[in-house]
């Protein structure tokens, strides 16, 4: 990460103090809560796509910073209440929001968050800001939605798995990358092309996260096969049960569609998967994305910059946590 940030290490510092003064000056009576938000500091995926993006396209502006922390405030906001939601005790081998409180705080902390993105988004007096906003708080929503409903109903299908990933990570990172572009004015080519980057990243990065749920990453406070627990089906559970001999699946779909999610049970789950290759197949996915990123990239001409953007994909798909 430090070879990717080194071209915007000035501006991610920037944008460090700025998202901190976001967060801070508050009311007095849960000033501690917000406290403990901005103490846990991630690797700032979102704000440096954003950074990179308006870099690519021209020199930083203090837009571009304003947009970046605006972005960052509804996506720590989403953070919050997705914990309640999945009932997640750590995040990033920290107790989370709602370990630390309670759920009554979180969610009300995850509310004042959000109004905070609202206010400051307000507070650029650009429409088309607001707008990219309120789609992306919309289509956040969706997806969330959209995932409870089909963990609850076991719907099993790909083409559902993608619709959910695209609107709970890769609508993010787009509007990072194209609120990057917007921020030094670039032109509509550019900033189309480079929302298409932000939306293949999230893709991405979303497919990696799900990899790691079939095996032990102790370290990121997502116990191994978590997301199946929450009954929640990802590519390469659904490639297996979709390409594996009808005897070998149907036994695994039972268990799925009795939600029997014992310790014993998810293992004889995530070793399916594993047989029946799902994880080499999301694999297939991630390098057949990226190769398309790397083809929009070639419009833009070789830089430091556009090393690191580079540089940041190949750390999506390769990272170990």
């Amino acid at each position: 990460m430090e070879n990717i940030t080194q071209p915007v290490q000035k501006e991610l510092v920037a944008f460090d103090k700025l998202y901190l003064e976001a967060l801070n000056g508050h009311i007095n009576d849960f000033q501690f809560m917000l406290d403990f938000v901005s103490n846990k500091k991630g690797k700032r995926i979102r704000p440096l796509i954003l950074i990179l993006s308006a870099k690519l396209c021209g020199e930083i502006t203090p837009k571009t910073l304003e947009y970046a922390v605006i972005l960052e405030l509804l996506h720590t906001a989403t953070l919050i209440h997705d914990d309640v939601v999945d009932n997640t005790k750590e995040r990033r081998g920290q107790p989370s929001v709602m370990a630390q409180y309670d759920n009554r705080a979180a969610v009300l902390l995850g509310d004042y968050i959000l109004s905070q993105a609202i206010v400051h988004g307000v507070g650029t007096e650009n429409l088309q800001i607001l707008k990219i906003m309120a789609n992306l708080a919309q289509n956040l929503s969706e997806g969330e939605l959209t995932q409870l409903i089909s963990s609850s109903e076991n719907i099993i299908d790909e083409k559902r798995y993608f619709d959910v990933i695209w609107k709970k990570t890769a609508v993010l990172l787009s509007s990072c990358s194209e609120m990057g572009a917007l921020s030094v004015n670039a032109g509509t080519e550019k900033t189309n092309i480079l929302r298409s980057i932000g939306e293949n990243l999230g893709i991405c990065f979303q497919l990696k996260d799900d990899i790691f749920d079939y095996f032990e990453q102790g370290e990121l406070g997502k116990p191994t096969g978590n997301d199946i627990r929450e009954g929640k089906i990802t590519l390469p559970l659904i490639y297996a049960l979709q390409t594996a001999p009808k005897e070998k699946s149907e036994p695994m779909l039972s268990l799925i569609q009795q939600q029997d999610f014992t310790p014993g049970t998810i293992r004889q789950l995530i070793d399916f998967a594993k047989e029946y290759e799902g994880i080499e197949y999301a694999q297939t996915k991630m390098q057949e994305i990226k190769e398309k990123t790397m083809a929009l990239l070639n419009e833009f001409p070789d830089s430091e910059v556009k090393t690191a953007m580079i540089n940041l994909i190949n750390y999506i798909i390769e990272r170990k946590k």
